[in-house]
Formats: structure tokens, C-alpha cells, sequence
């Protein structure tokens, strides 16, 4: 589970979820946190699922920032480096649960989970996507056996680590 903490501060890996931005050793995987025990916990499903959607945010509020610097070549030449190690990792990260997804067998589960999290699919068209008319059955007893069913299939990814 990527670590929203982790950064690279000076070239040195940094938490900066410390008040001290402390050394980290973690590499950016919230299990292995150094500080935080908590975090070494398993995530949810959804919490799982829904790394997509937070390094998408993160490269966007980049690219944000990149587009207003007008004079810090230095400091645009480090945000442009960063979206580009984001960007890879986004494009890993999306396979990888691509393919953990794809191994929830049922078809409509499936689908649904890979409209919302990888596809990043509002619920209207999760619901057309699953041929529901429903959105609010998608998106609450549908989508909970759709987690259900993720966790089912990935249980290695769910294990208690603490």
C-alpha cells in the first residue's frame, strides 16, 4: 500500500507525516512504516482500491503547480521529474490491480470494480456499465459484495501485518 507520507526531500526519503519530516525507511510502502504502527495495518478494500485515484489526484495537483511556476527552472525541472516517477507509478500500480481484480470471478463484481477504480467511472455509468438500473443498489449492496468479493479473491493482500 502506497505511503502518502513518503517523500524525497533533498534526495534524502523523508516521512512527512512526522511533525520533523524524520528519515524514512519505509520506501513508500505503508507496511513497512518506521513511525506508525497503525499504518502497517491492512487497508480495506476500498482503501486498497482506491490507490488509483490518489496518485491520480497527486499528479494532477503537480501538474497544477507545474503550470504556475513562472521563473524556478530548477523547481519545474523537479516537479516534471516528479509526475514522470508518478506517472510510472500510476501506470504499475493500475496493471497490478487490474489484474487482482480480474481474479474476482464473478463477471458483474468484476466489471463493477473495474469501471470505479481503474477506470475511474462516476456510479451512473458503474451502474450502466453492470446493466443495472439502480445506482443506489450499485453503489451500496452491490458494490459492498463487490469488495467482499475482492478481499475473497485477494486474501494474501488483506492479512494482518502487525
Amino acid at each position: 500500500m502506497r505511503c502518502n507520507c513518503y517523500n524525497i526531500e533533498g534526495g534524502e526519503p523523508r516521512c512527512w507525516g512526522t511533525p520533523e519530516r524524520d528519515p524514512c525507511n519505509c520506501g513508500g510502502d505503508e507496511s513497512k512504516c518506521d513511525y506508525y504502527p497503525y499504518k502497517r495495518r491492512t487497508m480495506s478494500p476500498e482503501s486498497y482500491l482506491s490507490q488509483i485515484t490518489d496518485i491520480d489526484l497527486r499528479i494532477r495537483s503537480l501538474e497544477g503547480e507545474l503550470a504556475d511556476i513562472d521563473d524556478d527552472d530548477d523547481y519545474a525541472h523537479a516537479l516534471a521529474d516528479q509526475i514522470s516517477a508518478d506517472l510510472e507509478e500510476a501506470k504499475g500500480l493500475r496493471l497490478k490491480i487490474r489484474r487482482e481484480i480480474q481474479n474476482v470471478r464473478d463477471h458483474k463484481l468484476c466489471t463493477l470494480l473495474m469501471e470505479k477504480y481503474v477506470r475511474g467511472r462516476s456510479w451512473e455509468q458503474v451502474a450502466d456499465a453492470v446493466d443495472m438500473r439502480s445506482v443506489k443498489h450499485v453503489r451500496g449492496e452491490i458494490h459492498r459484495q463487490a469488495l467482499e468479493a475482492f478481499r475473497e479473491a485477494n486474501e494474501n493482500i488483506f492479512k494482518d501485518t502487525t
